[in-house]
């Protein structure tokens, strides 16, 4: 019960300060769950984010899930996931009125650019946590190789982000 109440305020602190959502929550929870409370070892947090990858959905959702149940079992599942999205909903709902209402004001132009940056600076953290163990451990020439043309396709030649995950997953099983 202790370890279901703990997650569920480590996984409330990380949905109620994570600007930009999913991805930019992964560093968050890598240092919560690792450094803070010493839950996860490095290997056992890059296990379950790729567990994580292999199924549809939100990815921190899912990793909040994986890790909730490693911890505490079922009860701390749905602690950490039940602490990770209430926040930003409760938010969301109380906040959206105010902003659209002042929409204009340039206080409120200020603070979402200024998110939109915070957003962008926690998806890069993330980014670089989800590359360090690849690099390390894992370095493979042809995923990245594969990883590159993905990016290339969808964000420079505007591919269809869904052709672009069906393409590569299918060279990955061939090439991999």
């Amino acid at each position: 019960m202790l370890e279901s109440w703990q997650l569920l305020v480590s996984f409330g602190r990380i949905g109620l300060f994570a600007l930009g959502g999913g991805n930019s929550m992964i560093t968050l929870i890598e240092q919560e769950c690792i450094e803070n409370r010493g839950w996860l070892s490095i290997e056992e947090f890059a296990s379950l984010l790729g567990a994580s990858y292999l199924f549809p959905g939100l990815t921190a959702v899912k990793l909040s899930a994986l890790i909730g149940l490693k911890v505490a079992g079922v009860p701390g599942m749905l602690a950490s996931v039940l602490a990770l999205n209430l926040p930003g909903l409760v938010l969301a709902v109380v906040l959206w009125r105010l902003i659209v209402v002042h929409q204009d004001s340039t206080l409120v132009r200020k603070l979402l650019i200024g998110m939109r940056y915070a957003a962008i600076a926690l998806l890069g953290a993330a980014l670089y946590a989800l590359a360090k163990p690849l690099v390390t451990d894992q370095l493979s020439l042809p995923a990245l190789i594969l990883a590159l043309l993905l990016f290339a396709a969808v964000a420079l030649f505007d591919i269809s982000p869904f052709v672009g995950i069906v393409v590569f997953v299918v060279a990955a099983l061939i090439l991999l």
